[in-house]
């Protein structure tokens, strides 16, 4: 007798199932797809004891008659593949006909559906897989899956679950990826008879993120919606104010299914920029809407990953369109009284403790350059008009007036845009304000006519430092400083290799670097604009990062490098200046193509309402 044999049904229903039931969550996954797939728009989901005991998923989808109900539970078989084309030109969340038979094999479980027409509702019983009974029943159109005890002879698979608090955890993580991919369908979640959250169907995503999120949340979103020849954008994204610390709470929704993408992830992070503070991630759902031909969603057994054609065009459609929709704002934050007392209710937060993914903290190769060691902050540069009274004058304190400042992304301008949008005038976004005082040396406040303002002085600088830096960065004949005398830099073995594997990077950047025997190099010239005095740390620093970073394009480089030299050529805390400079200062940033964050993404200036002030002093109730 031979050796190869081929496996029976039930066998190969349990393999299939460990690829596609690997917990309750997958469960609920394919089933709520499937009520997708149905039309259904109204579903509703119902635990207990995680999903272990029981899940329930009822919808009012389009329901199935005796047959179908009998033959959805036989393997590969589905209604929404026909031929081989389809599978080039897939519209459906599910089509490979393994769910139903894979999650049966593991479970106890009862269909009940009806088809909407004069015919009795079916109810369908199974156990391992097997038929135990069928019968005629009452329902209204639609179909309920009721599974119970899953895994209940599969043990190994059941004694891997976790505590019932992260299996829920799950569940919520999946009926929200799916109510905000689908606005138009009212969800439900209910764990043990208690709702955890419900969306109303009403096709706003703006009442989903609410549902999901909060209404802090809510009220922070900003939309988007950008369009070009192969893909439509729509979505909202939140203020910078508004972060997490992870990137689990930004999704992206491709043809209405909810995929993981780093490329297209790491658009919308490098979209925001210097807005985000380092290790903080933006709260988003962008939906993209495309023809199905340039999509193949056949490369994953959970269908989460996929691969997309013209993915380069996307990444470059995502990172415009949503820098576009942040510059339109005004991103002051707003400082409110807080109510007196946690007064949040129970689902809110269950809601902030959910996470999607729960991935690992953010890596260099998908986050941003960061300095590769700490910048000190206690080297005075003084003012201006402090600089007039000396014989030799200090340069690089404030920098000369700029003029209409370029758009800084983090990486060149695409060739493809998208639809054009209307900008907004400077001042529309950056407030009228009079300076009057200082608040220890480090804080300017100014008033305007809806409040007070506190700038921070260092952050400020820094912003005009850093977009000043970058735009010069970028000409193509820097401003180069010769030296009379080359500047002299001892090295490392390993600083040494990175140097001269980098000669041309190094030279993009307008450094002129030579081998001058063993680890020793020389500088025969820098750009003008290196803060004076802070040549060698700053070169130092360069190399340092080019030897953390490895290779690295010219782009990511010269952003490290503007953000280095701006941190130490501001003027730093405790530095009193006077009325005249804190004008300067003030309409230098209005200036900055973004005034309200510094480079490593923290807040330059916040705003007091005089509506909030007068509640804090009681003149208004």
């Amino acid at each position: 007798m031979g050796k190869i044999r081929i496996l029976d049904d039930h066998l190969a229903n349990q393999i299939a199932a460990g690829e596609v039931v690997e917990r309750p969550a997958s469960v609920v996954k394919e089933l709520v797809e499937n009520a997708i797939d149905a039309d259904a728009d109204r579903i509703a989901v119902q635990l207990e004891e995680g999903g272990i005991r029981s899940i329930r998923v009822s919808d009012n989808g389009c329901g199935m008659d005796r047959e179908d109900a009998q033959l959805a539970f036989a393997r590969h078989a589905t209604s929404k593949i026909r031929r081989e084309r389809d599978l080039f030109a897939i519209r459906t969340l599910g089509f490979r006909g393994e769910a139903l038979p894979s999650i049966a094999s593991v479970s106890r479980l009862t269909l009940t559906t009806q088809d909407g027409s004069d015919q009795p509702a079916i109810r369908l019983k199974l156990e391992g897989g097997e038929t135990v009974s069928i019968e005629e029943t009452s329902r209204s159109r639609g179909t309920d899956v009721w599974v119970e005890d899953l895994f209940y002879n599969t043990p190994a698979r059941l004694k891997y679950l976790k505590t019932v608090n992260t299996e829920v955890s799950h569940v919520a993580d999946v009926i929200g990826r799916l109510a905000l991919a689908h606005p138009n369908r009212a969800f439900s979640l209910r764990h043990n008879q208690r709702e955890l959250f419900r969306t109303p169907g009403d096709g706003k995503l703006i009442h989903v993120i609410h549902a999901l999120y909060g209404k802090q949340v809510a009220s922070h979103m900003v939309p988007l919606e950008a369009e070009d020849p192969d893909f439509r954008l729509t979505g909202l994204v939140a203020r910078p104010e508004v972060t997490r610390s992870n990137r689990s709470y930004l999704s992206i929704i491709l043809n209405g299914r909810y995929i993981r993408s780093v490329p297209l992830v790491q658009a919308v992070l490098q979209a925001y920029d210097t807005l985000l503070p380092v290790g903080r991630y933006p709260i988003g759902v962008l939906c993209v809407e495309t023809d199905p031909k340039l999509v193949d969603v056949n490369v994953h057994p959970a269908k989460l990953e996929v691969r997309i054609s013209k993915e380069k065009t996307l990444y470059d459609l995502i990172v415009q369109s949503v820098h576009q929709a942040l510059h339109r704002q005004v991103l002051v934050p707003k400082v409110e009284k807080k109510p007196n007392g946690p007064t949040v209710k129970k689902t809110q937060v269950v809601q902030e403790r959910l996470s999607f993914d729960r991935p690992a903290g953010r890596s260099e190769s998908e986050g941003y350059p960061s300095l590769s060691r700490p910048v000190r902050e206690d080297r005075v540069y003084e003012p201006s008009s402090v600089r007039q009274e000396k014989t030799e004058p200090v340069s690089h304190v404030l920098p000369e007036q700029a003029t209409a400042p370029d758009p800084i992304p983090s990486q060149e301008t695409p060739q493809k845009s998208p639809v054009p949008v209307q900008e907004p005038e400077e001042k529309s976004r950056f407030p009228m304000m009079e300076p009057l005082t200082q608040v220890h040396g480090t804080y300017i406040v100014a008033q305007s006519e809806d409040g007070f303002y506190l700038i921070d002085q260092h952050a400020a600088h820094e912003r005009i430092y850093y977009e000043r830096f970058l735009r010069r960065m970028k000409e193509t004949d820097p401003e180069q400083q010769p030296l009379l005398v080359p500047m002299t830099v001892e090295c490392t073995l390993s600083e040494a290799e990175t140097i001269r594997s980098k000669l041309d990077d190094l030279r993009a950047l307008g450094l002129e670097v030579e081998p001058f025997g063993g680890t020793t190099f020389l500088v025969r010239s820098h750009p003008r604009w290196f803060p004076e005095g802070q040549e060698e740390s700053i070169i130092r620093e360069i190399v340092d990062w080019l030897k953390e970073h490895g290779r690295v394009d010219t782009v990511r480089l010269r952003d490290a490098s503007a953000k280095l030299m701006a941190c130490k050529a501001a003027i730093k805390a405790n530095r009193h200046l006077r009325r005249e400079e804190m004008e300067h200062l003030l309409e230098e940033l209005g200036a900055c193509d973004n005034p309200f964050t510094c480079p490593h993404g923290r807040p330059i200036l916040v705003h007091f309402s005089t509506y909030e002030i007068e509640k804090m002093f009681k003149r208004v109730m």
